[in-house]
This record gives structure tokens, sequence and C-alpha cells, in this order.
């Protein structure tokens, strides 16, 4: 017994310092969190009554203990899966050995439809405390299984994937923390990209106490344009007749042309030639510069003049053809052609008639139109009139209310971040709700709760080019729980063994890494925080007031 003790006072005595390398520092103001051990068996966890959250009809179907691995490391959690009512499911995972007081809600991605959100979050590499097992890890199907075909139909199944599957989800995730370990958790975190990163803004923007940490990467907060007019340009643009019926002109081979030249017309613009562009707005690369020469035969290593013109139509968006007036708030910037690949151009150079952006238009008309039966992709119409049909359900689905003062008097803090060469939602967006935040709080009052990090060559929710490795779970941490607040983060490359070749500072928007021009050029020591690239705000477009400060929809 007395061995027994000793050992589970050292492996308690480990935790604790994984804990402070994961979220301490020298300058730290509280002291590390404890791990607590279960206090109730697991199995009891199966009578917890949830429908005073998810009301009657809300039950848990089943509670096992079991291993899950992470990163590599066997991690035995009490696992219990369940229904709030009318048709969220949930799964909520207990470490029976490793909890240090932390829950952590997982925001699951496009159309979502399964619990199956990964364990580890992103965003977390290099943090011991997530690969160790030291949080609750919580995640919904948002209110449908992926299977179901009709339930975008639905009211109620709409309001759940709006909002709030992800809030009762966290609520019950609360409730089973406290029955398992006989105490409240000390602190909860949401981590989650691209509709995770609408997921995490909701929660910010409605339920101010739902967490005291919120990491929402590549937002899709604006989903009714995303989802409708933004991946509806695109997919329309790449087709030679401007429709459905036409043939996809732009294939992978030829965005990989594109790329090259961009890439060499705009890298050195940052001051360091090393293939990544650190801010694409200052890139003014023409496409018709590598237009092929007429008649040509061999057209491989230039570009087309309908492909040019496909091109343009990408960078450029639609404008209403009566007030001249930009229709989205931003597309793919320069830099991002490489993941252009199963969006709005196909997976591979094999001749096809579908594109990727017709499955996320078709998938979301009935999330987003109020008609009966909501118009197809061809029935689009690029102005601001057609833009008005995506105005009723605005507060209901859209996550970008720039006044998020209820949830810093919480005591709330948000880190954004966006890839700069993310293929499915443009960075531009998120810079504007940056903006509209500091016209609606003030720089000062947002720089007491919030931080912003773009990633140079980083496509979507991580991939890329760039240095994608990051650890913003720590940075939030520290700055949550030891009252650090985040500046440089260190981002990494890692070659196929997941040896790290790589290391570059990230610094909060605007600032930029800049190379000091001594040092290893893969050394983040070698980099300091510089002024801003581009300075100008984001232009005006037709859909500028949705993100002015709204009333969100009830239930």
């Amino acid at each position: 017994m007395t061995s027994t003790r000793t050992f589970l006072s050292l492996f308690a005595a480990l935790i604790a310092l994984l804990v402070a390398a994961c979220g301490g520092g020298s300058d730290s103001q509280a002291a590390p969190l404890a791990v607590v051990k279960p206090t109730a068996a697991c199995t009891g966890l199966a009578s917890v009554d949830l429908t005073d959250i998810g009301g009657v009809g809300s039950t848990i179907t089943s509670a096992t203990e079991g291993t899950v691995t992470i990163n590599g490391a066997a991690v035995k959690f009490c696992t219990v899966e369940g229904t709030l009512a009318p048709a969220i499911g949930f799964r909520v995972r207990l470490p029976i050995d490793t909890w240090t007081q932390r829950i952590m809600s997982i925001g699951c991605g496009g159309l979502c439809g399964s619990t199956s959100a990964s364990v580890e979050p992103g965003t977390s590499y290099g943090c011991p405390l997530v690969q160790s097992g030291g949080f609750v890890i919580a995640s919904t199907n948002m209110g449908h299984s992926g299977s179901e075909a009709n339930w975008s139909q639905d009211a109620q199944r709409r309001v759940d994937f709006a909002y709030r599957g992800v809030h009762v989800t966290t609520l019950a995730s609360k409730k089973l923390t406290q029955a398992y370990y006989g105490q409240k958790a000390a602190r909860s975190y949401f981590v989650g990209c691209s509709d995770g990163g609408r997921e995490g803004l909701m929660a910010a923007q409605r339920y101010a106490d739902d967490y005291d940490g919120i990491v929402a990467g590549a937002p899709a907060f604006l989903f009714n344009i995303q989802n409708s007019l933004l991946h509806g340009w695109q997919a329309r643009s790449n087709r030679d007749n401007g429709l459905t019926t036409g043939n996809v002109v732009l294939y992978p081979a030829k965005a990989a042309v594109l790329h090259k030249a961009v890439v060499a017309a705009c890298d050195a613009l940052d001051g360091q030639t090393d293939g990544l562009i650190a801010d694409p707005r200052q890139c003014k690369f023409d496409p018709a510069t590598i237009q092929c020469a007429a008649g040509a035969t061999d057209t491989s290593a230039c570009l087309t003049a309908t492909e040019v013109v496909s091109i343009k139509k990408f960078y450029n968006g639609p404008t209403d053809p009566t007030t001249n007036r930009r229709i989205l708030v931003g597309g793919p910037q320069y830099g991002s052609e490489l993941n252009w690949a199963g969006v709005f151009v196909p997976s591979t150079d094999v001749v096809t008639t579908r594109l990727g952006g017709d499955n996320f238009v078709d998938g979301a008309r009935y999330v987003i139109f109020t008609d009966a039966t909501p118009p197809v992709l061809d029935d689009f119409e690029f102005t601001e009139s057609f833009m008005n049909r995506l105005r009723p359900r605005h507060p209901l689905n859209d996550a970008t209310n720039p006044d998020l003062s209820a949830f810093k008097a919480a005591g709330g803090k948000l880190l954004l971040w966006h890839g700069w060469a993310d293929q499915h939602i443009s960075p531009i967006g998120t810079i504007a709700y940056y903006e509209a935040m500091q016209k609606t709080m003030g720089q000062a009052s947002m720089d007491a709760f919030m931080r912003m990090y773009l990633a140079p060559g980083i496509a979507h929710c991580g991939g890329g080019e760039g240095l994608e490795k990051m650890d913003l779970v720590t940075a939030m941490m520290d700055w949550v729980e030891q009252g650090k607040t985040p500046n440089a983060v260190t981002t990494s490359r890692t070659d196929t063994a997941g040896t790290v070749t790589a290391t570059r500072p990230m610094y909060p928007y605007p600032a930029v890494a800049k190379y000091n021009g001594t040092g290893d050029v893969n050394a983040a020591a070698s980099y300091s925080s510089s002024a801003p690239l581009y300075t100008a705000p984001v232009p005006d477009w037709a859909g500028v007031d949705f993100f002015h400060t709204y009333a969100a929809a009830p239930l």
C-alpha cells in the first residue's frame, strides 16, 4: 500500500510539472492546478439526469472506461455518450488518472454531424498537458448526424446547429465533471477552427460565462455568405460559361504554375525570400503576365486566356453590376493557389464536372435561406438585392457581433487566428471583424482580452507551405491562469519523422515577424516583431453591416 501511495504521489507531481511546462512561467501569478481523481464510478454517470439542461428526452446511453491514444500516448478515460433533446449527440471524455481541473470543448467543422471531434485539439502542438490527458474533452454533433438528409429543414435542428448544441453540451460536460470528480472544473476552454471557430465566437457573443478562454481559428462566422455567395462565386467562376453546366477551367497543375509565378513576384516584398508571403495584401500580381502567347500549342507552363479570366474572378470577387459595390468581404489571397484543389479547383487533374464548392452550397441552402425551396447554385445573383435574402437568418447563423463587452466583463479571453493561405475562408473577413471590434469597443478595451494572429503560408486550419505547428492552447492558458499576456507564439515545421526543421515567431496582428539579418533563418531567435507591412482598412463591401452590433436570434 505504501509503495502504491508513493507511486501515486510521484505521478501527481509529474503531472503538476507538465501543467507548469504547458501553462506556467517564471512570472506566474497562480499555482498550477493539481491532479484530481474521480470520487464516483464511471458507470454511475449513466444515471446522471440531464433533463434540466437538454429538456425531456435527454438521455445518457453509455458510460464506459477505456483508453484513447493522444499523440502516441494511451490515456485512460471515462467516456460518456448520450443525447440532449431533441437530437444533440454528445461525447464527454473524463480522464481517470490525469484530470487537472480543466474542461475543453472542441469545435466541429463543416456542417458537423458527428461527435468524433479529435481528442487532441488543434493549435496545441507541444503542449504536454493536452497529450497527457489533463482535460475533460467534450464534443457534439450539433443536433444531427451526417447521414440525415433533411435535418436542415427542421427549425429546431437549425437552432441546435447554429448555437444551442455546443452550449448545452458544455453545460452537460460541466455537470458530468462535478458528478465524477466531486467538484466543479476550475477552468473551461473552447478550441475550434472553421465552423468550430464560428462556434467559439458564437459562445463569446451569446454565452459570456461558458468559457474562460476561447481559441477560434479561421472562423466561418459569416456563415450565410460563406456557404452561398462565396463558395458559389468561386464554383461558377471556374466554369467556362459561368454555370454548373460549363466545363471546369482551372485544374491543380495550372494552379501550381500560377503559384510559382505569384511567389516569384511577391515573396520578397516582406524583405525576405523564403517562399512565404508575409502579407498578401502587398501583392499586386497580374495573372495575365503569364498568359500563353497567341497560338501556343504547349500551354503546360503558362495560362490560357480562359484560365486567366477565371483566376482574376477568384482574386477580385464579384461586384454588383448596378452599384459596382463589392459583394464579398474578401476571397482567396495570393500565395494560397496550391491549396485551391478540392474546393473551387478539382482535387486532381482528371477532367470532372463537379467542384467541392458545389457541395458546400447544396448542403447549406436550407440552413441559410428562408425560401420554401431555396435557390440552387445556378440561381444565385451576385448583387446587393440577392444578398438581402441572406439577412433574415443572419442573427441566427452568423457570429459577427463585434460587441464582446459581456464576455470581457466575465473575464473571458479570446485568441483569433487565421492562415493567410486559407482556401476556404478568406482571412480578410477575420481582419474585417477585428476592425469592427476596434470601432465598437476601442483598441484599449480589445487589448485587455483578445489577440489575433495571422499565419503566412498556412492553409485552412493547418497545412500549406508555412510553419503550421503552433500552441495557442498554452498561450491561452498562460493568459487565463497566469496573467501572461500573449505576445510571440512560436510556430514550427516538422519533417515526416516529426523532427522540427524550422521555427519562427508569430506576433499579434498587425505586427509581423522580420528576419534580423543575421543568424539561422530557420530559427525563431533570428526574428523580431516588426511594424505592419500593410495598413489600409478592409475596403467597403455590400455586407459591411453584418459586422455591426445586432440582437442575436432567440431560441
